[in-house]
């Protein structure tokens, strides 16, 4: 039976969707199947960062109109063994139930291991939604003030709705921290008031890549971030690198 996760930030610019995919990335590179599910209606960028939006038809606002059945709206990754997607809809219907994902994921978790759930950006309607079938949430931030108490908020709903929440800090910048420019670690969990999951360190090319839906590239600064926090998600224990702790 999958653990379903749902990623959250609160805000948008935090690369919440490169990071979800990162780790979804080393997740099935592990061997492990994982199912990403796109809750951002409008936006729909995890077909763009899977790379498979040339070939998307269906939705899984189609397997509830009765369009088409389940699998026609479950795809897999081009290039990650593995990894499938299941796109959202270009629009966000009013009957459209806040338990209609909890339902359609219930019914097809025993197929996979993770199931990532990539909430939209901001506090409304999407969000609960996006969080009502989740095991747990995990909030993507950006290390500055304004990113950290968004994302408060956004944890705070989570777990109004009984979902555990950890911390991702994304794109962090050591020098800036070590000059005072930006809160250390230990003041982002401060703000945040929830424990820490991991940390990826800036990376200049990162977002870019996933934006241009670039093939995945491992052995990196940020991919090895990725993979220690997809081995914590599969329960082992791996320390923070030194210059982090």
């Amino acid at each position: 039976m999958a653990k379903i996760v749902t990623f959250i930030s609160g805000k948008g610019g935090s690369g919440k969707s490169t990071v979800l995919v990162g780790i979804a990335n080393e997740l099935a590179l592990a061997g492990n199947r994982v199912l990403l599910v796109d809750t951002d209606t409008g936006a729909n960028c995890l077909d763009t960062i899977t790379g498979v939006g040339e070939g998307i038809i269906y939705n899984w606002g189609d397997i509830f109109n009765d369009t088409c059945e389940i699998a026609d709206a479950i795809y897999p990754s081009l290039s990650i063994e593995n990894l499938f997607i299941l796109p959202a809809p270009k629009d966000y219907k009013k009957t459209f139930s806040t338990t209609i994902l909890k339902d359609l994921l219930r019914l097809i978790a025993a197929n996979f291991d993770f199931i990532f759930i990539d909430a939209p950006a901001g506090l409304g309607q999407n969000l609960t939604l996006s969080l009502e079938p989740a095991n747990e949430a995990v909030l993507v931030v950006n290390d500055d003030t304004f990113s950290l108490k968004v994302g408060k908020k956004a944890a705070e709903i989570a777990e109004s709705m009984g979902k555990s929440t950890t911390l991702i800090i994304n794109a962090f910048r050591t020098f800036a921290v070590k000059n005072g420019m930006l809160p250390s670690v230990d003041e982002a969990m401060d703000i945040t008031e929830i424990g820490l999951l991991g940390i990826v360190p800036f990376e200049a090319n990162l977002n870019f890549n996933a934006s241009q839906g670039i093939p995945y590239t491992r052995n990196t600064r940020a991919t090895d971030a990725f993979a220690r926090i997809a081995r914590r998600l599969q329960g082992e224990k791996v320390d923070l690198p030194s210059q982090w702790q």
